[in-house]
């Protein structure tokens, strides 16, 4: 994994327009994902649009927040990126760092689960946002193999969708 070194003789962080803009790329994320996965899952045409563009974007962002706290850089850095972020999230919704917090809290205590159960480490991450998704679109827990089979399927888009978002403007 590349180590983002401070920045050196410039004003301007490169991630700070990777900053600016995760909110949107998650959004964008969100919308696009929905018409593909209610094809697959039937039981999604009862989901609200509005409630999945919430949920997804907010997974993403999160999902982005988590990879970017991986690339282990200076903490004023990373903490100044983060307050764009935050920023652009409180803009976006009123319930957006709300939302946030809810993902973080679920996500860390199923990621903790899901490792203490020995479960493939390849998806760990990405079954645990998806089980936040799912369980808030849905509004209880996933329960059928065809939710279960949404959970990674929405969490491996969600991990895709961020996953190298910060390491594009790593080598200017």
């Amino acid at each position: 994994m590349a180590r983002i070194q401070p920045l050196s003789g410039s004003n301007e962080d490169p991630l700070k327009q990777r900053a600016d803009t995760l909110v949107s790329a998650a959004q964008i994320n969100a919308v696009g994902s929905f018409t593909s996965l209610r094809d697959k899952f039937q039981f999604l045409s009862n989901v609200k649009l509005e409630d999945w563009d919430f949920f997804v974007t907010v997974a993403t962002v999160f999902m982005g927040a988590t990879r970017l706290n991986n690339l282990r850089m200076d903490e004023a850095r990373e903490d100044k990126l983060m307050e764009i972020v935050a920023g652009r999230l409180n803009e976006w919704s009123k319930d957006g760092m709300r939302g946030f917090e809810d993902c973080k809290r679920l996500f860390e205590s199923e990621f903790d689960r899901l490792i203490q159960a020995g479960r493939d480490s390849r998806f760990v991450a990405s079954d645990s946002v998806g089980k936040w998704i799912v369980w808030n679109i849905m509004g209880r827990a996933p329960e059928s193999d065809d939710e279960y089979l949404l959970v990674r399927g929405i969490g491996a888009i969600v991990t895709h969708a961020v996953f190298d978002w910060w390491e594009h403007e790593i080598q200017r």
